[in-house]
């Protein structure tokens, strides 16, 4: 994302300001990938410290658009620094972040989020054209990316890591940087690693830790909840949920089938006959070869377009959710995908 007079801004950019520059009142992160978008967010609020922090969502300012700008404005009790931590979807708080770059003294840094800005979007082009705004698009890492930034989460971890494990543990994560650091986090603690103590990360190790494992052991939920099998899926949902798998996860894997269906989808929608077509298809694993030939039977092309729109959603509201409504709302959406995959949802 550029800033006016065409400097592109940087992550670091970004998160050496917050607390430093004064002239900065909105830090507003947008895109298309929330794990990004959360992940620099904890970042800027972890560099305010032991400021206070105020959270302000957007419905809140639906019904008082001024509340935004009065919240930094105010002063704490105890002059301590504030900071405000907002949850925005898309662009609804566009009027209340105008009040809050107009006002007088509203000198407490906000740290906004939301979902994807279109070029054209009203909020997006205030944040280009406005010197006290600095804005970060957060879109899904490429493969070479996501590996950098494992290693260098395994070196801050003091874990000491190649960059083709790193390739490896960015890939059995989906790319999502808040279960790559989970996984970091629990590969150092395994090998009691520091940055005063350093540890060499073993071949081996992602896969007795489970990093690697996960999805095939995801694989009976993806297939039950895409054919449509309400009983079954239920089982691997609570199985699952037993397992202590985290819920983001299983929507990125999930994301991840839709994004593979939706290409097999295409193909048929051009001629190929789906049951040789997914017989051929050496990424998908011969066990699963019938949950995929009844999917293709159940989802359309638009359909599967529709639906991973809908898990983007999901996503997206699960990383800003509370982690004890996690677990219910994913078993929510699941079923409704897997009712939505029987005849009488087509």
């Amino acid at each position: 994302m550029s800033r006016p007079g065409g400097r592109k801004l940087r992550e670091r950019d970004l998160i050496a300001a917050i607390g430093k520059r004064a002239d900065i009142r909105l830090f507003l992160l947008f895109g298309t990938d929330p794990s990004t978008i959360e992940d620099v967010a904890r970042k800027l609020s972890a560099e305010m410290k032991d400021a206070e922090r105020i959270d302000i969502d957007g419905s809140q300012l639906r019904a008082d658009p001024a509340l935004l700008a009065d919240e930094a404005a105010s002063i704490s009790l105890f002059g301590d620094k504030r900071y405000i931590r907002l949850r925005l979807q898309r662009d609804e708080g566009l009027a209340a972040i105008e009040n809050l770059l107009e006002a007088n003294g509203a000198d407490t840094p906000v740290i906004a989020t939301t979902g994807n800005l279109t070029p054209a979007n009203k909020l997006r082009k205030l944040g280009q054209s406005h010197r006290a705004v600095m804005m970060l698009a957060c879109y899904p890492p490429g493969e070479q990316e996501a590996a950098a930034h494992v290693e260098a989460l395994a070196q801050a971890a003091g874990l000491r890591m190649d960059r083709m494990m790193a390739r490896r543990l960015a890939e059995s994560t989906g790319f999502d940087r808040t279960l790559a650091a989970g996984e970091i986090e629990k590969i150092a603690l395994y090998c009691d690693a520091a940055p005063d103590r350093p540890a060499i990360v073993e071949p081996d190790m992602l896969a007795k830790l489970g990093a690697e494992t996960l999805e095939e052991n995801m694989a009976g939920l993806l297939g039950a909840v895409m054919a449509g099998d309400i009983a079954r899926s239920g089982a691997e949902i609570a199985d699952a949920r037993q397992l202590g798998v985290n819920e983001v996860r299983i929507v990125k894997a999930l994301q991840r089938r839709v994004v593979q269906l939706a290409g097999l989808r295409a193909e048929v929608d051009h001629g190929a006959q789906a049951g040789p077509l997914v017989d051929r298809t050496r990424s998908i694993f011969f066990k699963e070869q019938g949950a995929y030939k009844q999917a293709l039977s159940v989802w359309s092309s638009a359909r599967l377009a529709r639906l991973n729109a809908r898990l983007f959603e999901l996503e997206r509201r699960l990383m800003s959710g509370g982690s004890e409504l996690a677990g219910p709302m994913l078993a929510n959406e699941l079923l409704l995908i897997a009712r939505a995959a029987q005849p009488r949802g087509r």
